[in-house]
């Protein structure tokens, strides 16, 4: 982006302002270089005594310069303190770049070292240049890598670096808080000269601690040979933030950072001298438009191959969802997924390689479908792993993938993606799974649409069980999964190397011996998939004349998966479904029921969740129906105590025992 003012003029920046006094009494306590005795002897950190290693501190510090045109510049410092040996692969720093065209961004100035404690006296170890490596990522992605030498436990490590970027409108995101380690002090401060115009935003639970100001700034243009001082305004922002705590993965958050606490940068207009004033704030309606100029993107999923021909071998089958099932088979056994994704690319390149990521596949799919007479377009989204689309904050950029809509004339719509090589309609990696996509079609305007809920999914599990008076419990289980229980059932048997994996590793969890099992429908493309174990399992009759039996025989869940004391984060299962056990159990002649769990049922936040249970139990014959339903996956973090009460029933319930007594 140039403008008719600056275009060929070369800046020099006067920048005149003052930090408050705290903050530069911090920041001369760590000056780059200056490690103290006590931070060398420091053994543990006493907020988090598990740490393998803490930030003592880190600082950004963006700023904008001319050439031919500006240049955002970030000087990034860090000092950690390894306290463990585990904390030792944080020696090797990584940071990457981007490339777009002819522009690309660079990481310059990089100083690393390392500090170590011996025989009282502070060892310094520098980094030798020759030790930076250069990597490709992708095609536009790429990294500088180092390894900083001689890092053990109890060793001080820093190092800065800058990163020069041609792209001033895309100010990075500034996180104050770390996925594995914690932080005692981050800083980041930011200069912007009064002609960008950003919306600033700050997100997370931790307090961040802002201050703004207007700071005046004398910029020197030099123009035939002359030099012209030109004063203007700039928006000063200084962010800190003290004893951030570790952003640790958690099972129930599709990704942590999400909620870690950020601040966020939109350019949302620039005022250069002498020119029109210019709005970017973007909807996704102007996202849209961009996409349908880019003949790159329309052509990753427009472009006939020789797969259009191929497939009029199908033009016969009258059911819709019959022929969007066949040619989704036949794209994929033409092209196998290589385990990327992408947000588009030439579709052809992986037809002929029969190998590509899956939007290659997608396109061809897509194409296929359309050429056939069925509605088919991209949905576009970001995965689960990589964090949500900013709804509020339109982005092109945050746009990573896309899967495939197929739209039958009664408007019923099919989701495929050419990642889910065992997967039939509707059935998805989890990671694809998002609550907000957004449709793609270039006859009409693109719509949200919510991923989550695609299918039932169902898990049936019947028990048939006969226990004998020396107390061996011989058990027949017939598994049923239906759609997404099914999709990753698949995906974990075809992990495994044979089903003698799972034989063992199923008889050391239960503590049985499996005598027979068998997996029907475990096809690609079916929707469900059965699976029957035959077993026998020896009880403990250690307790004189009593045996103590689990109905549920293999149960659901054995622990309260939610313990925390209190949780800042929300709630984010993976799917909504059933999950139901039937279970009969004909017990030995000289025993009676001595009691019975009790029968009843819980609901959680009007039905969001429930559970079932219920038992009986005439002469030798006892009978179970316990059932579980998921019907909500996202819970705000004020739902946590109500979950976790409801989950602690559940688990209860789960552990409870019969009792029988010998007669």
């Amino acid at each position: 982006m140039k403008t008719s003012v600056f275009c060929k003029l070369s800046f020099v920046f006067f920048i005149f302002f003052s930090i408050n006094g705290e903050d530069a009494q911090c920041q001369e306590k760590f000056k780059f270089g200056k490690v103290s005795i006590e931070e060398l002897e420091m053994k543990s950190y006493a907020n988090d005594t598990s740490a393998n290693a803490v930030v003592l501190y880190e600082e950004g510090y963006t700023s904008f310069f001319f050439t031919d045109d500006f240049v955002l510049q970030t000087e990034i410092t860090e000092r950690i303190k390894i306290l463990k040996q585990e904390g030792v692969e944080l020696a090797t720093i990584s940071a990457q770049y981007y490339v777009q065209g002819p522009k690309k961004e660079r990481i310059s100035d990089i100083e690393a070292w390392a500090y170590n404690l011996e025989n009282g006296n502070i060892e310094k170890t520098k980094l030798d240049k020759k030790f930076i490596f250069d990597e490709k990522i992708n095609d536009n992605v790429y990294q500088v890598k180092f390894a900083i030498p001689n890092v053990k436990a109890g060793s001080v490590i820093e190092y800065k670096y800058k990163r020069i970027s041609p792209f001033y409108y895309n100010i990075p995101e500034w996180y104050f808080q770390r996925t594995s380690i914690p932080v005692i002090f981050s800083r980041y401060e930011a200069i912007i000269p009064e002609y960008f115009i950003y919306k600033i935003d700050t997100k997370g639970y931790e307090q961040i601690k802002a201050e703004e100001k207007q700071i005046n700034q004398t910029i020197s243009i030099v123009q035939g040979g002359e030099s012209i001082r030109v004063p203007h305004t700039a928006r000063n922002l200084v962010l800190t933030a003290e004893n951030l705590p570790a952003m640790k993965d958690d099972n129930y958050v599709w990704n942590v950072r999400d909620y870690m606490s950020s601040v966020v940068f939109e350019l949302a207009a620039t005022n250069f001298p002498g020119s029109l004033y210019k709005s970017y704030s973007l909807s996704w309606e102007d996202i849209e438009k961009t996409l349908q100029a880019n003949s790159e993107f329309v052509r990753s999923f427009t472009k006939k191959t020789s797969i259009n021909e191929d497939i009029k071998q199908f033009e016969n089958i009258a059911d819709e969802k019959s022929k969007i099932e066949a040619i989704y088979s036949y794209v994929k056994d033409k092209v196998r997924w290589n385990g990327e994704y992408a947000f588009y690319d030439n579709a052809s390149d992986a037809l002929k390689s029969g190998v590509g990521n899956n939007v290659q596949i997608n396109g061809l799919i897509i194409s296929a479908l359309n050429s056939s007479g069925i509605k088919s377009y991209p949905v576009m989204l970001r995965r689960r792993s990589q964090g949500r689309l900013p709804i509020a904050m339109p982005s092109l950029e945050k746009l990573t993938t896309f899967i495939v809509a197929a739209e039958t004339k009664d408007g019923t719509v099919y989701y495929l993606d050419g990642s889910a090589t065992r997967g039939g309609l509707n059935m998805l990696s989890s990671d694809l799974l998002v609550d907000q996509a957004r449709t793609f079609n270039l006859k009409e305007n693109g719509k949200w649409v919510d991923l989550t809920e695609l299918t039932q999914n169902q898990t049936v599990i019947s028990n048939s069980a006969k226990l004998t008076s020396d107390g061996s419990l011989e058990c027949k289980i017939e598994a049923s999964y239906r759609n997404q229980p099914a999709y990753d059932l698949k995906n974990h048997l075809f992990n495994l190397k044979d089903s003698t994996e799972y034989i063992e590793k199923f008889q050391s969890e239960n503590n049985v011996e499996v005598v027979n099992y068998s997996v029907k429908g475990h096809d690609n493309n079916l929707s469900t998939l059965v699976r029957e174990t035959i077993f026998i399992k020896k009880e403990d009759l250690s307790r004189g004349d009593f045996i103590y039996l689990n109905p549920l025989i293999i149960p659901h869940t054995t622990k309260n998966s939610f313990t925390q004391s209190e949780r800042k984060l929300p709630i984010e299962f993976e799917y909504p479904q059933s999950f139901q056990i039937i279970t009969s159990i004909e017990i030995p002649e000289d025993y009676v029921i001595e009691e019975l769990p009790k029968s009843g049922k819980t609901a959680l936040d009007q039905n969001a969740a429930t559970f079932s249970y219920a038992i009986t139990g005439s002469g030798n014959i006892i009978q179970l129906n316990y059932r579980f339903n998921l019907n909500e996956i996202l819970f705000p973090f004020s739902s946590y105590e109500t979950l976790k009460e409801f989950w602690g029933l559940l688990t209860t319930k789960n552990n409870e025992m019969i009792v029988l007594k010998k007669k």
